[in-house]
């Protein structure tokens, strides 16, 4: 671990090219171990064209994790959390979901979802961490035996 490394946060577009390079990253990851067919692998367009609210953490202007989050009706989805394999460990992603969870409540939502799969057991204690609960289906994804939801109500103000 590096101390020196000072991490920024910024909104960034998913169609920025650097974002691209990662969500396929991320895409790869989740279709090797899930198979294509479990796998809701949201695009860069998808996402802009549904007002996703995307954060890009650097480290020396290289970029180190990504996370979105789009509203939906009454709650906020968070998608496409990503910290480069060189980058874990630091607590990027911890810092991605609190502004995404900022974000929200700046947009009066309480509510926070999300889907990940159940082979992905880093991602799911680190939702635990944050906070997050296990929940039941939402939106359009099945109940496919290899999804998992969580959420999370957000407190009025932190």
């Amino acid at each position: 671990m590096h101390s020196h490394e000072q991490i920024s946060l910024k909104q960034i577009s998913p169609l920025e090219e650097n974002a691209v390079a990662m969500i396929e990253k991320l895409n790869q990851y989740q279709v090797d171990l899930y198979g294509r067919e479990y796998c809701t692998l949201e695009s860069p367009e998808d996402l802009q064209k549904n007002n996703a609210f995307m954060i890009g953490a650097y480290i020396d202007e290289i970029l180190a994790g990504i996370g979105a989050i789009k509203i939906v009706n009454d709650y906020a989805e968070i998608k496409r959390m990503y910290t480069h394999e060189d980058h874990r460990g630091k607590r990027i992603a911890e810092q991605i979901i609190k502004a995404l969870e900022k974000y929200a409540l700046h947009n009066g939502i309480h509510k926070i979802l999300l889907e990940t799969g159940n082979l992905h057991h880093a991602a799911m204690h680190f939702y635990k961490r944050c906070g997050y609960s296990e929940t039941t289906a939402f939106g359009n994804y099945p109940e496919n035996g290899v999804s998992v939801f969580f959420e999370k109500e957000l407190p009025s103000s932190f």
